[in-house]
């Protein structure tokens, strides 16, 4: 399961990740509790570590030897602990409240899927060492995402492969049930939608992905030459990019706040929007409108031109802090770690953005919703209900290529549970575009992102998710204890 993320996605990775699971599956089931538990919790360490090892990016590149190595450790056990602790501790908890071993066998995929959705509502998001992100080159996926969503998906899965795995007594009809099966499952999996739950809506938006330098500069090393070059680059690609078409940079492109005058670099820029009557969307960092105290919050300004030649601006504002780079989580916790072994250089202090400033943008009759950086890790934002998404990320804090792979990934997982056209611009990679099956290539200098209307189940029901599994959950210990039990003359003659 490791090597199925630290290789990415393929068909191969793809057999590798449901033979792992399987096997963890089958485990599971076997006799002796604690072999059970020990089999799942190694399975999870190693599933995380594959997934999750680019995250030692964040660790100061001054330390060396067995300091960086206890570092990594007590990173891995933070990690581990908040997420496959917690999940480890709900399966437990609802294979001893369930009766009945069909019941028990649900305690997995039921703790998954509530614990999936947890994720989605705290700080680390539910993307990251995602279960659905090395089986992305299966076709199946467009059918299964768009319908249940990556947590419930998952957690089917895991009820599936626990069936097919259940012991049962060894025989010619058991093996042909279970062959059977198995071949559903992958016809499930390998068969593409045959169906679109989002029609097309118009031509969609002429776009151009500003080109950045292959090394980025974060905003620790920012300098007034470093924006003027950024504001240059933005200028060259509005030359190139035909008229009424939509310019996009990375997020933080510009990590402080545009100038306030009409002047210099930037007015020459103001006035070829004016001129090409173009659309700008660009990433920055604007002063917080209701902090007490002064602090920036990231956006993406949507710079739009209008008839009396100025460009009026609309903001979307960043709602989900990169944890860590941009805000220290559990403050009184993680400040002594923080100081001592985090790389500070690579990050900034940001504010998350009102409610106010969440939703989508509207640039020549599309809306786009927009997701900045460590928002792709997340399935319950705003964005998804826009005509087109544009992910703006920003690489300076890492220098892992996994991390951007990932970053891809997640951005190809909210297409498909969305339907819709993304587009990801990236700093120091080449922008993507994904369509609403999950498939990226690069965009061409000047491309088309076609605008889609309409929801997919997933998306129109989403809001039902953080309640779902509860009332499954209830549904299953009522219907434990409403189950028939044999009447007194029933056991009369019976043998004691």
């Amino acid at each position: 399961m490791a090597a199925a993320y630290l290789a990415g996605p393929s068909p191969l990775t793809a057999a590798l990740l449901l033979a792992g699971m399987a096997l963890a599956a089958w485990n599971f089931q076997r006799p002796g509790e604690r072999r059970q538990w020990a089999s799942l919790a190694l399975t999870l360490i190693v599933w995380q570590a594959g997934g999750m090892g680019w995250i030692t990016a964040v660790l100061g590149p001054e330390l060396a030897g067995a300091e960086r190595l206890a570092a990594t450790v007590l990173l891995f056990l933070l990690l581990w602990t908040l997420s496959l602790g917690s999940l480890l501790g709900l399966a437990w908890a609802l294979h001893r409240l369930l009766s009945g071993r069909r019941a028990r066998m649900l305690a997995l995929p039921l703790a998954w899927w509530a614990w999936m959705v947890i994720r989605d509502h705290c700080w680390w998001g539910g993307g990251y060492g995602s279960l659905s992100l090395p089986l992305l080159t299966l076709p199946g996926l467009g059918i299964w995402l768009p319908l249940l969503g990556t947590a419930l998906f998952e957690a089917a899965l895991w009820a599936v492969l626990l069936a097919l795995t259940q012991p049962r007594p060894a025989g010619l009809a058991t093996s042909r049930r279970r062959l059977a099966s198995a071949m559903l499952l992958v016809l499930a999996l390998s068969c593409p939608s045959p169906w679109t739950w989002t029609a097309p809506a118009g031509e969609g938006l002429s776009i151009a992905a500003v080109a950045t330098p292959p090394v980025v500069v974060g905003p620790s090393e920012w300098t007034l030459q470093a924006r003027d070059d950024a504001l240059a680059a933005i200028h060259r690609t509005l030359q190139r990019a035909p008229a009424g078409s939509l310019v996009v940079t990375p997020e933080v492109f510009l990590p402080e706040p545009p100038p306030r005058t009409d002047e210099g670099v930037w007015g020459d820029l103001l006035a070829a929007l004016a001129a090409r009557q173009q659309h700008l969307l660009l990433g920055t960092a604007m002063p917080h409108p209701d902090a007490a105290t002064p602090a920036l919050m990231n956006v993406a300004m949507l710079l739009t031109p209008q008839p009396d030649g100025e460009a009026a601006a609309s903001v979307y504002a960043k709602q989900r802090l990169a944890p860590v780079g941009e805000e220290l989580p559990w403050p009184a916790l993680l400040t002594p770690v923080s100081d001592r072994w985090l790389n500070h250089a690579r990050r900034v202090r940001r504010s998350a953005g009102p409610p106010a400033l969440a939703e989508p943008l509207v640039a020549g009759g599309t809306t786009l919703g927009v997701l900045l950086c460590h928002e792709v890790a997340f399935g319950d934002t705003p964005a998804a209900t826009a005509d087109s998404l544009v992910h703006l990320a920003s690489d300076h804090w890492s220098d892992d290529a996994r991390s951007a792979r990932q970053a891809l990934g997640l951005a190809r997982l909210r297409a498909l549970e969305s339907g819709k056209w993304l587009l990801s611009v990236s700093e120091g990679q080449a922008a993507q575009l994904v369509d609403p099956q999950g498939h990226a290539r690069p965009a061409r200098d000047v491309d088309t992102l076609p605008a889609r209307q309409g929801l997919t189940p997933f998306i129109r029901w989403r809001g039902l998710q953080p309640v779902a599994p509860v009332a499954l959950l209830a549904a299953l210990l009522l219907g434990g204890r409403r189950q028939p039990t044999a009447p007194l003359s029933s056991l009369a003659g019976a043998k004691p």
